[in-house]
């Protein structure tokens, strides 16, 4: 017995509007792509790129290209600006991945949005050298390294954090640690005796001045 796919309900407007709209070829695709939005968000992204840059959306009755992919889609913006801005990318800096998304084989390896998106982030934050940002991009394309790998090794050469915000940091972290210590001690079922708290209270205050000033 062959096990049934799990459909939600997204699915099945999607595939709604796929039957409604069957005579317009390009609004139908987009449709299609949004579906299989996991599988292929390549060709998701190529697809709303073109949508936004031809404004077909505004000959389907949208007034936005927001509009169009939160009502019909059911894509939020940040998403729909993720999947079109890494795709911009990786025109530029990698269309070998694109081509290779477009072959029907599953032997080739295509990267994950999160994956090209680390990519992107550290090739616009500049601060790694063209040798390391090679070898991240060799990594997330070539070799199919995913997110957390890719931030696990590159962090922090890709995104190094200066002393500065090192300390805005670590202030913020003091004074949240403070105030909820502050907020434990003056509960009713605090086990430490009342000179003990009022100590720690005032304690607490003066950290809190401190930082804050």
């Amino acid at each position: 017995m062959v096990a049934m796919a799990h459909v939600t309900k997204t699915d099945r407007k999607l595939e709604d509007k796929m039957l409604t709209f069957a005579g317009d070829a390009e609004r139908v695709d987009a449709l299609a792509k949004a579906r299989n939005f996991k599988r292929s968000w390549i060709e998701l992204a190529e697809a709303l790129t073109s949508v936004r840059d031809r404004e077909s959306f505004a000959n389907w009755g949208f007034d936005t290209f927001e509009m169009y992919c939160l009502k019909e889609l059911h894509l939020k913006s940040a998403t729909v600006h993720k999947l079109t801005g890494t795709y911009s990318f990786l025109q530029t800096a990698a269309p070998k991945v694109i081509e290779r998304s477009r072959r029907d084989d599953p032997r080739q390896l295509v990267p994950s949005l999160k994956a090209v998106d680390f990519v992107a982030r550290a090739t616009e934050r500049g601060a790694a050298d063209e040798t390391t940002l090679s070898e991240i991009r060799r990594a997330a394309f070539d070799e199919g390294a995913e997110a957390p790998m890719l931030s696990r090794r590159y962090r922090e050469v890709a995104f190094p954090v200066s002393d500065a915000e090192r300390g805005d940091r670590l202030r913020s972290q003091l004074v949240s640690t403070a105030r909820r210590l502050a907020n434990l001690i003056a509960e009713p079922d605090c086990p430490l005796s009342r000179g003990i708290a009022e100590q720690v209270e005032v304690a607490m205050g003066s950290v809190l001045q401190a930082l804050e000033n």
